[in-house]
């Protein structure tokens, strides 16, 4: 009896070397990661400006009547700017003295509250004797620090 063959051995095929459990990656293409990256750019941008815009100092329709009886003595002259819509660049200089436009009376509303400033509009007669802002139909930028001057001559808010 023989015990050996005329066989070579037999080699083993070596061995897959797999991960267990391990599952691939998925990678996103050029313009998945585009889209990714606008939108993670976006919100920053968006978070940003929620802290840069001042908070209370402004809202968006408050409205300050002006007139010979609710004027305090101040002599306060306030400068600003034309402003055609809340997203035009600020146009021409004006000024608005509160003495002057407490005279024949009106109104100031709040349109809309910018990074730059507050955009106003004023309803009533001159707001200048040398630089007047009706030229800008009424609309008119004015900066935060400003407006709080202006709510400080103790005008009534509403």
């Amino acid at each position: 009896m023989r015990l050996y063959h005329n066989k070579p051995p037999r080699r083993r095929k070596p061995r897959a070397n797999a991960a267990t459990g391990a599952k691939p990656r998925w990678q996103p293409d050029g313009s998945v990661a585009s889209l990714i990256g606008l939108l993670v750019a976006l919100t920053a941008l968006r978070i940003t400006i929620a802290f840069a815009v001042p908070a209370g100092v402004a809202t968006v329709g408050d409205r300050m009547e002006l007139g010979p009886a609710t004027t305090s003595v101040v002599n306060l002259i306030i400068p600003a700017r034309a402003l055609g819509n809340p997203f035009a660049r600020p146009g021409d200089f004006c000024s608005l003295d509160v003495n002057e436009m407490s005279h024949p009376g009106g109104a100031i509303s709040v349109m809309a509250v910018r990074m730059d400033g507050v955009m106003l509009s004023w309803a009533g007669g001159p707001t200048s004797a040398k630089a007047d802002c009706r030229s800008a139909e009424g609309q008119i930028l004015v900066s935060a620090s400003d407006y709080e001057a202006l709510l400080k001559t103790q005008f009534p808010k509403h």
